[in-house]
């Protein structure tokens, strides 16, 4: 017997276990479509007009929440015709850019009804994603620059009709002052003025964000890397249990007869673990990239680089199956793999950002700091930056380093306390 016989023939003896097959492919995919449908949900709103609403959302930050003209400016954007307004804060705003939730946001600055009331000019600040769509964005700027100069122009025939009023209440001999011919150039000349220095200028700012991406991922696919991430280290629990079986009932005690050395009998062990992972990651991801979207829960690609979702795959599926030989080698019992190991698993997902998004555990310190600890963090981490910020293989390098720092971890004390009988 070789290697590629006893692979062979655990890949036959798992294929065979309904069960198996049940957690490793069908229960993610289950699963999947629950947190995708969840995620498109929030992200789509709540509310029946908002879901018939098929108009861009548009992320607004008033600072000036009391002033008119501000709330005119925002109700001109909604009647736009193109955009939604939805209001937001400027942390949450900048958070979900960050997260790539949104491509743009629109900043209101302080005090803007009254410095325009003053006639003093304001600035509006648009802030887009660098990798925000081209011709979206122009889109966006169109429409705002058209209400910033309609804003500015109006703004400004006003107020050189109330300096002519005024000039007319200081001097009441001065009826000349709104002949036609006056008025007339008066307009050319606030008009003018208008075009020069509009009293609304919109500027954008495109903001330091750490790699790119082409914006396929959306709120509901970003369920997928998370669920992928999850089933790949709970599957850890159920090779323990197989391991655990064959023991039991005498089968890894009778492959020390084999002609292989220990080494080779555990490369033996973990070798079909490995590919089936692999095959399972496979089947999550095309899942999401191909069902997905045909539900309506969004659109999923593997990032810029094929090669480093493809690498990651690989060490992410090597750490779960070191994890996996690790836990046949501690557990005593099968209560043990089956119940702790399985709650473990559970909580180190969790920490690990698979079911929640890493930004909120990053925002809560001591859970920040725990999450460091445990493979399935680092794990999303490098699918996060792959799939969400186009991100190539030397930019994931150090999650893929410490994925295998603690792959080298598992392997060892598994290998060391590895029992074939």
């Amino acid at each position: 017997m070789n290697i590629w016989n006893l692979t062979k023939k655990d890949l036959a003896v798992i294929l065979k276990d309904r069960g198996a097959i049940l957690w490793i492919f069908i229960l993610p995919v289950v699963f999947l479509v629950i947190f995708a449908g969840l995620a498109s949900a929030q992200g789509g709103g709540s509310s029946e007009d908002e879901a018939e609403d098929t108009r861009t959302s548009l992320r607004v930050v008033n600072n000036d929440p009391n002033g008119t003209m501000a709330q005119r400016f925002i109700n001109e954007i909604d009647q736009s015709g193109s955009f939604r307004v939805v209001l937001s804060d400027e942390q949450s705003a900048e958070q979900s850019l960050k997260m790539i939730k949104i491509i743009w946001y629109v900043i209101i600055p302080p005090e803007f009804s009254a410095n325009l009331s003053e006639g003093r000019p304001v600035n509006i600040v648009v802030v887009t994603h660098p990798d925000a769509n081209m011709q979206q964005t122009q889109t966006l700027l169109q429409i705002l620059n058209g209400i910033a100069k309609d804003t500015s122009l109006e703004l400004q025939l006003l107020d050189g009709i109330r300096q002519m009023g005024e000039m007319q209440a200081g001097n009441p001999d001065a009826e000349q002052a709104f002949q036609a011919d006056k008025v007339m150039a008066q307009a050319k000349s606030q008009f003018d003025q208008s075009r020069i220095t509009p009293l609304v200028a919109v500027d954008q700012v495109v903001p330091s964000v750490e790699g790119g991406t082409k914006f396929t991922f959306d709120l509901g696919a970003s369920s997928v890397p998370g669920m992928a991430v999850l089933f790949v280290f709970l599957s850890a629990a159920s090779v323990a249990h197989n391991i655990y079986e064959e023991r039991k009932i005498g089968s890894l005690r009778r492959l020390l007869s084999a002609p292989l050395t220990r080494s080779e009998l555990m490369l033996g062990k973990m070798l079909p673990i490995w590919l089936l992972t692999l095959v399972q990651i496979a089947v999550i991801f095309a899942f999401g990239a191909l069902i997905l979207p045909i539900l309506g829960m969004g659109t999923l690609s593997i990032g810029k680089s094929p090669l480093a979702w493809v690498l990651a795959s690989m060490v992410i599926a090597l750490c779960s199956t070191s994890l996996g030989i690790m836990i046949a080698a501690l557990a005593r019992s099968e209560g043990q793999i089956s119940g702790l190991s399985n709650a473990l698993l559970w909580v180190a997902g969790f920490l690990g950002g698979a079911l929640i998004p890493t930004f909120l555990i990053q925002q809560m310190p001591t859970l920040n700091i725990l999450s460091r600890l445990v493979p399935q963090s680092w794990a999303t981490r490098a699918y996060y930056d792959v799939i969400a910020r186009g991100a190539g293989v030397v930019e994931i390098l150090p999650s893929l380093g410490m994925l295998l720092v603690f792959s080298a971890v598992f392997f060892f004390i598994g290998i060391r306390r590895f029992r074939f009988e």
